[in-house]
């Protein structure tokens, strides 16, 4: 097939007209029917402004198998710099501000995930979700939380459908332990909160066990409390790994950072390096009722866990992460109807 240049769309002051009027009354046809054109090709937006491999990667393969469209934006590369500060004299390396970014945006797609993790510096703006709470508020379309500063709900979704299909939908209580593990960075709280929430929600007996200083926030463990009660269960805390993991369900390991980063990070570091023997081991897991071992991913194997626990029949990580997609494909069709 023959492409015909169209010098007209490429100069505002062309003497000829060359169809350049018709191609004006056609874009504004495209703007007149955009929502009955939407209906019949969907086009979803995936901004990550941290590294994904499960999230990215089901969120794609998710939105083609539902017959959308995706575009993955990566700021920083080929796109350009967000200013997130309302008010601010935009004179520095920044050229585009948030608030047209998403707006843009949520004019050519009809949702658009977002991935923005926690500062590590500010809690109160960390807690209450700030970056994700602006971008709702410049955005028209549906924004969708791919892991936010608090909360990963995709990640919640995909362990609960996980853990009611290797039980059976007999989940309601089983006992839930969510276990703190090491790890060499200060992680951010947003899979330990919305695990916590999702095992409560579920109706399981649930036990966080974690070293003192990493504690997760208090509104947190009443929210979760809160919904344990109402299926008469409860959600305790404890600092005894070996009387945590006793005839448990569910070994869920994660590493998070403790609070202490948010006010002295070099204490906070040396806080979690005193406590590199917090990993789950082949023995703790035999303390269980035959448990299953669940993680997030990425793991760091022999620091989170060791690779007895990850290559035995116990290990449901990669069911885990296979629901990703099953739990982004409910997402989106929900958003659209479908």
């Amino acid at each position: 097939m023959t492409v015909r240049p169209l010098p007209h769309l490429l100069s505002w002051n062309s003497s000829r007209d060359d169809g350049w009027h018709a191609h004006v009354r056609a874009a504004c046809d495209y703007y007149v029917r955009r929502e009955r054109i939407s209906e019949v090709q969907r086009h979803l937006a995936l901004l990550f402004f941290n590294s994904s491999l499960r999230t990215r990667t089901s969120m794609e393969v998710a939105g083609a198998q539902l017959g959308a469209q995706v575009t993955t934006i990566v700021p920083g590369s080929g796109v350009w710099g967000f200013e997130w500060e309302d008010g601010k004299i935009m004179d520095g390396d920044k050229a585009e501000h948030i608030h047209e970014a998403i707006g843009v945006l949520s004019r050519y797609y009809d949702a658009i995930g977002v991935r923005a993790f926690a500062s590590g510096t500010d809690y109160l703006s960390d807690r209450d979700d700030v970056l994700l709470r602006r971008i709702v508020s410049a955005s028209t379309a549906p924004i969708i939380n791919l892991e936010s500063a608090f909360w990963h709900p995709c990640q919640a979704l995909a362990d609960a459908a996980t853990l009611c299909t290797h039980f059976g939908g007999g989940v309601r209580g089983r006992k839930f332990v969510l276990c703190w593990a090491y790890h060499p960075k200060a992680l951010p709280m947003a899979v330990p909160n919305s695990t916590l929430i999702m095992a409560a929600r579920l109706g399981m007996q649930v036990t966080v066990v974690r070293p003192d200083g990493f504690e997760l926030d208090e509104g947190v463990m009443a929210s979760a409390r809160s919904h344990a009660a109402r299926h008469h269960q409860t959600v305790e805390e404890t600092s005894d790994r070996a009387a945590a993991c006793h005839k448990a369900d569910v070994i869920y390991a994660k590493a998070w950072g403790g609070r202490l980063r948010y006010v002295d990070q070099a204490a906070e570091s040396s806080l979690r390096l005193d406590l590199t023997d917090w990993r789950i081991t082949a023995e703790l897991m035999d303390r269980t009722n035959n448990g299953v071992f669940m993680h997030c991913l990425p793991v760091r194997r022999g620091v989170v866990v060791d690779d007895a626990v990850l290559d035995s029949r116990q290990a449901i990580h990669l069911l885990q992460a296979e629901f990703r997609l099953h739990a982004q494909k409910a997402i989106l069709a929900h958003i659209w109807g479908l």
